[in-house]
């Protein structure tokens, strides 16, 4: 597999090339060659060396001009195939001429034209790392219900989701979101998984800041995928579970009442609504996730707000239960962290292909999810055109 991988990129790359050196002198194409050979030399040291299981701000960075190296010379690579591949048509058919001189002059041309097609990517990405990543947008819904107690029409509920603090970076950002959230004066704050990337020491420097966050009926949430420490490699079973055991507690001590496989009452007057969370459900993921023991000890009739990390638990499990959820709380997705969003035009992310649910409400049998597009980012350390999100859903009675 590494052999076949690396095979690719010689040839990925060689393709490339051909329009570099079409294009520009020997100077420029000496240093193009030297800046890839420094690129790609530091990030397989960084993977076969240095690597345990944590990325840093360097890899972090170093993959990042990878990618959208990758992005820019895959354009170019397919404006090349495709020039080949009409060449090799026309030359079948003995449509049109194959003299040297018209060749490197056609072949000059398309190279010139590819260049700057896959030149645009690169200031995008680069807005998406540096400004994307903390362009905080609050999304707000109303959902309306038949059957909501009285007493929780307009009920607020703000929901966040996929901190991965790991990844945090500028502090005057974060702490901007964090009053952002505070300014919603929400009822209560939900928080659907992945706190960490991998390791709860991620939090420490962002545990005051986190302390902040402030909620009439207080602040819950659930465990992510990443939550469990199964992306690191510890030196022992035992330090995972130390590193859990600590994760739980670090949440306790900001104020987080943390849900794995339980319920409980929010109660305003003398009615009350259901708040269900379940640990970790995911297709191709960790299925910690119990739906029927967390909703053990509440009634059939009452009201639920289910908070589950991975949307495609809705979809499998969750709509067709013989218990009827309400509202549903996940994340996970993060909207890929690349997408075109024109409100009441166009929503679309690669990850569509993936999650059916992947971004905003849905309904499906009178029940609703709110699939949000998360706080924080992994790998790719930036947001083009799916930014961050602080979901704000009102409840209203019908």
């Amino acid at each position: 597999m590494i052999l076949f991988f690396f095979l690719f990129l010689i040839l990925f790359e060689f393709y490339a090339y051909r329009s570099i050196k079409l294009v520009f002198k020997s100077n420029l194409k000496n240093l193009y060659i030297i800046t890839n050979a420094i690129i790609y030399l530091l990030f397989f040291s960084y993977i076969f060396l240095f690597y345990e299981g944590k990325f840093n701000a360097f890899f972090s960075y170093n993959f990042t001009i990878i990618f959208i190296l990758f992005i820019c010379k895959s354009i170019i690579i397919l404006f090349l195939f495709l020039e080949d591949i009409l060449r090799l048509v026309g030359v079948f058919f003995n449509i049109i001429q194959t003299k040297k001189k018209i060749d490197l002059s056609r072949r000059k041309f398309i190279s010139k034209t590819a260049l700057f097609l896959g030149a645009i990517p690169v200031p995008i990405m680069l807005h998406g790392v540096f400004k994307g990543r903390y362009n905080y947008k609050v999304v707000k819904h109303i959902i309306k219900y038949k059957d909501l107690p009285k007493n929780f029409d307009g009920y607020k509920i703000t929901h966040i989701s996929d901190f991965h603090c790991g990844s945090f970076e500028k502090r005057k950002k974060i702490e901007y979101a964090m009053n952002l959230i505070n300014e919603q004066n929400s009822d209560i704050i939900l928080f659907t998984g992945d706190f960490v990337n991998n390791t709860y020491d991620e939090i420490i420097p962002w545990k005051n800041t986190f302390k902040k966050l402030k909620a009439k009926h207080g602040k819950y949430s659930v465990l992510g995928n990443h939550d469990y420490g199964d992306y690191y490699n510890w030196s022992s079973e035992d330090d995972k579970k130390e590193n859990f055991k600590n994760l739980i507690k670090i949440q306790n001590e900001m104020g987080f009442k943390i849900l794995m496989n339980e319920s409980i009452y929010i109660s305003k007057e003398n009615e009350k609504i259901a708040l269900i969370g379940v640990e970790n459900w995911g297709d191709r993921f960790k299925k910690n996730g119990d739906i029927d023991k967390a909703i053990s000890n509440i009634d059939q009739n009452d009201f639920k707000v289910l908070m589950s990390h991975d949307p495609s638990h809705w979809e499998k499990k969750i709509i067709d239960h013989d218990e009827h959820f309400h509202l549903t709380l996940s994340g996970h997705t993060h909207g890929l962290q690349f997408g075109i969003e024109i409100p009441g035009l166009i929503k679309w992310s690669p990850v569509k292909y993936r999650y059916k649910y992947w971004a905003g409400v849905y309904e499906n049998k009178s029940q609703f999810i709110n699939v949000n597009r998360g706080f924080g980012v992994l790998g790719f350390p930036g947001r083009v055109g799916i930014w961050p999100e602080i979901s704000v859903i009102e409840l209203k009675k019908s």
